[in-house]
């Protein structure tokens, strides 16, 4: 019961970023190593973690388009991971379905629970009550989404976890080894759902010189980040002395007048 109520908590801390304003506690790197640390094994849940970090790099929610749930799917899948005593690649098998069912879940809250607040919330601010519009957001969040979701997070791994241990336990070797091998194809996969929001024309010719750097020139990772800010840096400075040149032209011409 401790487990289920460390569960309840990171859950809790998880979805508390409606109200800390998208401060990333939601994201697999942190809830990760937060479960390993709860199970008693936080190597495992760094590892996870990161693996799941990489599976879910492009689930951001943009405009009307809702990505998976990747507060439960995170701990969730490496909880039961850990409980099975598997790899990172079956915590990114059971975490990806996860966090699509709990999605629907989320748009039902949204659809039918969290409007039954804005609705209130509205006849509060016709009457001119401010204090009223508050208490809707608060109660809104935590009642329309906070709360109901963590419940189901921990009350998911109170009741599916000697069940998903036993599931792990029966799935065949040759499936568990295809799916660490296919863990290792999910970063490419995270990457391409980011570069799908990013990707244009201004960017798209660093995309291929970063690309050409590590694999003909074997740049790690971390020389190729420090190239990179050194590079925006650049184009900052070149942009504000641009935008200084346009205002000392300015500035002369009104001086003419």
């Amino acid at each position: 019961m401790i487990n289920v109520l460390l569960i309840f908590f990171i859950a809790c801390f998880g979805y508390s970023d409606y109200f800390t304003g998208k401060s990333l506690q939601t994201r697999p790197l942190i809830l990760g190593p937060l479960v390993g640390l709860a199970m008693g094994d936080l190597k495992s849940g760094i590892i996870i973690g990161g693996t799941l970090e990489l599976a879910f790099m492009g689930a951001v929610g943009v405009g009307a388009a809702l990505p998976p749930e990747v507060v439960s799917g995170s701990i969730l899948g490496t909880a039961f991971a850990i409980i099975g005593h598997k790899d990172a690649g079956m915590a990114v098998a059971l975490g990806l379905p996860i966090a699509m069912l709990v999605m629907l879940l989320r748009n039902f809250l949204f659809i039918i629970v969290v409007p039954l607040f804005a609705n209130r919330a509205d006849k509060y601010a016709a009457n001119g009550d401010i204090k009223g519009v508050n208490r809707m957001h608060w109660f809104g969040g935590v009642f329309g989404m906070y709360l109901p979701l963590a419940i189901l997070t921990a009350a998911s791994f109170y009741l599916g976890g000697s069940f998903m241990k036993t599931i792990l336990n029966s799935i065949p070797s040759f499936v568990q080894n295809g799916l660490t091998v296919a863990t290792g194809i999910l970063p490419a996969l995270g990457f391409a759902m980011l570069l799908r929001m990013i990707m244009n024309k201004r960017v798209a010719a660093f995309l291929f010189i970063g690309f050409v750097i590590t694999a003909y020139l074997k740049m790690p990772v971390l020389g190729v980040a420090i190239l990179a800010t050194a590079i925006v840096m650049v184009l900052m400075y070149q942009e504000s002395n641009k935008g200084n040149g346009n205002k000392q032209v300015q500035e002369a011409i009104d001086d003419d007048f």
